[in-house]
Parts: structure tokens; C-alpha cells; sequence
């Protein structure tokens, strides 16, 4: 993820995913990791989700609007202070370098995982080892790291960015694919440009993050909000 793109439009859909997941009680801390990359010129679209959260729009909005200062994630933790959610953003200060990846995921204390939402947010989403690694991607081992250590009263969130591939096989490929490398079938939520994969290890946990993601779907009315429960 980039600092550039703070506020916009799309991360209304992140945050406010977050913000109903856990104002809905299911954990409480939100453990933020970001895998923050250096800025460039490209653009990006708006979200078709978390428009209805005016209160969160209009924070983002505002930070865009007071320029690069606020354009930063770490305006996030006001926010949700505000509403009572305890939040920690890892390394809030510093890049993601891929040739130091091993050493910034074992940096991440076990103390900062039980009872949280752990969002992992890299630039691009999910690689496999076997491919060339780069600053922009997450592995499946690393994943596969959260998961083993975080409790059983926590969420695992992954970011992953869409590529030009058929939603009807993207989903279930990406699906199977942590499955079989972390060990478990992921619930997942998209607005067709991104997606979120949640892996929890208690099944009543997992239900009731179901029925959140159900009704976050149901608000919207939006065919193009993929979710699998």
C-alpha cells in the first residue's frame, strides 16, 4: 500500500469493512499491517463499497483535502480512538523492502495478535515463493506464520488486488490455494476491483464474521460485491 493513496475513495471499503466487523464485537483490537511501498503517478478508482459510512467518508475526505501531511495511515488511529477501537499500526513509519521481509514479519510480537482483526495490506496481495517476490506482494508462508500464532479469538485479513483474470475462477483458484497452503477454506468479500481473504481457526468466530459479511453484502444491494461465506 501507498501513503499517496490515503483517503481515497476506495479504502472507504476497507476501513469501513474493519469498522463494522469490529464495532460488531467479534474481536477487539485491530492489528494494522501494512506493507507500505514508495509513492508513484498511477491512479486509482473508486470503491462501489462503505459509501453509506458518511462519518468515515467525510474523515478521509478531509484528510485528502488538508494534502500530503494527512495523507497518511497513521490519521487512521484518531479515527478509530474515537470510536473506542483500540488500534496498533506495525512499522506505521517506515517501507516495506522485500530483501528484509523475513525479519519484518518476525518483528511482529506475539502480544499484538490475540483478540484482533489482523489486517495484512500489502501493495499488490498474494505470491507464491516460488515466483519472484517484490516489495508489492505477500507470500503464503507468511500468511501461513500469522495464522499458527494469532489465537483463536482472531481474524486473519489479507489485501489483494484483482488481476485480469475471471471472477468465477479467481476466487476459488485464490481459495484453494490457501487452503492448501495455510491449511484453511478462506471467507472472502470483493468489490470487483479488490478483495479481502479471512481466515479465523474457530468456527463459531467464523460464523458469526459470515454473518457480518452477509449483511455488509445486503446493505449495498450491488451485484458486482462478490462474497463466500
Amino acid at each position: 500500500m501507498k501513503n499517496q493513496y490515503f483517503g481515497d475513495n476506495r479504502d472507504l471499503f476497507k476501513y469501513d469493512l474493519i469498522y463494522q466487523i469490529i464495532q460488531a464485537g467479534l474481536v477487539e483490537h485491530f492489528m494494522f499491517i501494512p506493507m507500505l511501498t514508495q509513492s508513484n503517478e498511477a491512479n486509482r478508482s473508486k470503491a462501489r463499497a462503505g459509501r453509506k459510512n458518511e462519518e468515515l467518508e467525510s474523515f478521509l475526505n478531509e484528510c485528502v483535502r488538508q494534502g500530503e501531511e494527512k495523507r497518511n495511515i497513521k490519521q487512521l488511529e484518531s479515527f478509530f480512538r474515537k470510536h473506542g477501537i483500540n488500534i496498533t499500526i506495525y512499522k506505521k513509519d517506515e517501507h516495506f523492502i522485500s530483501r528484509t521481509r523475513k525479519e519484518y514479519f518476525k518483528q511482529i510480537t506475539d502480544e499484538l495478535l490475540p483478540k484482533s482483526l489482523i489486517l495484512v495490506d500489502p501493495d499488490v496481495g498474494l505470491k507464491d515463493e516460488d515466483e519472484r517476490l517484490t516489495d508489492k506482494h505477500l507470500s503464503y508462508s507468511e500468511v501461513k506464520n500469522l495464522y499458527e500464532r494469532m489465537d483463536k479469538s482472531s481474524i486473519l485479513m489479507i489485501f489483494q488486488f484483482i488481476p485480469r483474470e475471471e471472477r468465477n475462477t479467481y476466487f476459488p483458484r485464490i481459495s484453494e490455494k490457501l487452503k492448501e497452503k495455510v491449511g484453511d477454506l478462506p471467507i472472502y468479500i470483493s468489490d470487483n476491483q479488490i478483495a479481502f481473504f479471512f481466515l479465523a481457526t474457530k468456527k463459531s468466530l467464523k460464523d458469526s464474521l459470515c454473518r457480518v459479511i452477509t449483511k455488509y453484502q445486503k446493505i449495498y444491494k450491488d451485484k458486482r460485491i462478490f462474497t463466500r461465506c
